[in-house]
């Protein structure tokens, strides 16, 4: 079988790398090439490692559930299971920037009850949760009408709509509930109550925030290792034809690559310009999914600059009036984030609220990030270090109707067999679900293979330009 797996990321490593071990395993030849346009691997998930400072580009952390093994299971497959670092305990503090201040954010009964987030009805909303009315028929709701039915329009203004925007850069009013957050869907249907749900869960297992003592690229890094030379940095695909019953991928310079199967594992919308010429109506579809973009500044400054920052960070309510979706206190959260006597935050900007952000030279968003930063937590100093990087389209939007554009794109996708797609645009938009949905990919194309054949490299595999 031969395999091209497009875009580098961790859905489309992940890919390539069950696809290699899933060959070796049943003795089987394969030929397989990931191509990525950008110089590194990973996508998103990138690390800026420098004397005393760790930092991470995108995400910083994944989650650990008991019901979602993929990631663990990953890692214990790569012989990583020795470098996983958990998150402080004091990360399971998190407050809201609410009216000026900073709020704890309640996230048990306990808390709810001391957090000063909400006034006393909306804490008495929040407690008559379990008796809250079902769903109506036929409806998909936003997350902002499930919030505002479960637990309240006021817990829902003040605390869902800001928890939204650091998770996924989105709108609340927007989003689709059953797309954006099925969890909490699933948690309603089985137990009629999030908070009947939550008690349930906590006797199912613990919740763990973990990452790598070197950072995410630790994992890509591994991944790069084990697909050694079947990964192609810095060869963007250009398109996608059907070439002597299989496929042909158009590289710069008129090359081509022949496969018999293609894993699209690139956002929805750079997927739509891949198959424009091969199908205009599949083309249309993945270019209707929507993407936000978002700005990462991450400061540095002397402790002796800043108050103790002993939580995870805090998120922004719209009402606010910021650039600023969240602050993640780093050199918190994990040790070894900052050197002795630093401290290192990174500011999360843009979002949906502000898109125009994305756009700002370096200095611009810096210098935002420290005005932002100077009312909430007092920092006036300048930082020693700082670090910027802008994502034009990081994370993709699933607003309401997601799951519908979702199969619509998939059933187009029947036309062709051997082509595919997977990665955070379809399946969640988690870390851990864009590995899953790479692990799914290569699992299918491994499932319908039926074809054995010499094993082929890069050089093999590029046929010129002659077509």
């Amino acid at each position: 079988m031969r395999v091209v797996v497009v875009g580098a990321g961790v859905a489309g490593l992940a890919a390539g790398y069950r696809l290699l071990g899933a060959a070796k395993r049943m003795g089987r030849p394969l030929g397989l090439v990931v191509l990525e346009g950008e110089p590194y691997p990973g996508g998103h998930a990138r690390t800026i490692r420098e004397p005393g400072f760790l930092v991470e580009t995108g995400p910083d952390a994944f989650l650990d559930r008991p019901r979602e093994p993929q990631v663990r299971g990953l890692v214990r497959e790569l012989g990583l299971e020795a470098r996983v670092v958990e998150a402080s305990a004091a990360s399971r503090r998190r407050s809201i920037l609410l009216d000026g201040r900073l709020r704890r954010a309640p996230d048990s009964p306990l808390t709810l009850l001391a957090s000063e987030a909400l006034g006393v009805a909306g804490k008495l909303r929040v407690l008559m949760e379990p008796w809250a009315h079902e769903a109506p028929a036929g409806v998909e709701e936003t997350v902002f009408e499930f919030a505002c039915r479960r637990i309240g329009a006021e817990a829902a203004e003040r605390l869902v709509d800001a928890a939204v925007a650091g998770v996924s850069a989105g709108d609340s009013r927007r989003l689709s509930i059953e797309a954006a957050f099925p969890l909490l869907k699933e948690m309603e249907r089985d137990h009629g109550s999030l908070l009947r749900a939550m008690a349930a869960r906590r006797r199912e297992g613990k919740v763990r925030l973990l990452a790598f003592d070197g950072g995410m690229a630790v994992l890509v890094d591994a991944l790069r290792q084990r697909l050694g030379p079947a990964l192609c940095t810095s060869r963007p695909a250009r398109g996608i034809d059907r070439a002597r019953g299989g496929w042909e991928v158009g590289l710069d310079g008129g090359e081509s690559i022949a496969a018999e199967r293609v894993i699209l594992a690139t956002p929805a919308s750079r997927a739509a310009s891949l198959v424009a010429s091969l199908d205009p109506e599949l083309s249309a579809s993945l270019g209707a999914f929507r993407f936000s973009g978002l700005a990462m500044v991450a400061l540095a400054f002397p402790s002796s600059a800043t108050p103790r920052l002993d939580g995870y960070g805090y998120l922004v309510g719209a009402a606010e009036g910021l650039d600023t979706l969240g602050v993640v206190f780093e050199s918190s959260l994990f040790h070894g984030r900052a050197p002795q006597g630093a401290v290192l935050l990174r500011v999360m900007m843009g979002g949906t609220r502000r898109p125009e952000v994305v756009a700002l030279g370096e200095p611009e968003l810096v210098e935002r990030a420290r005005r932002e930063l100077a009312g909430p937590l007092g920092i006036r100093a300048k930082p020693v270090r700082a670090w910027v990087r802008r994502w034009p389209a990081a994370i993709a939007q699933y607003e309401v109707g997601h799951r519908g554009r979702v199969e619509a794109s998939r059933r187009l996708l029947e036309r062709h067999p051997g082509l595919d797609l997977c990665g955070a645009s379809y399946d969640g938009i988690s870390f851990g679900s864009a590995i899953a949905s790479g692990l799914a990919a290569a699992e299918r194309a491994l499932a319908a293979d039926h074809v054995t054949e010499p094993p082929i490299s890069l050089a093999h595999a590029i046929v010129g330009s002659t077509r």
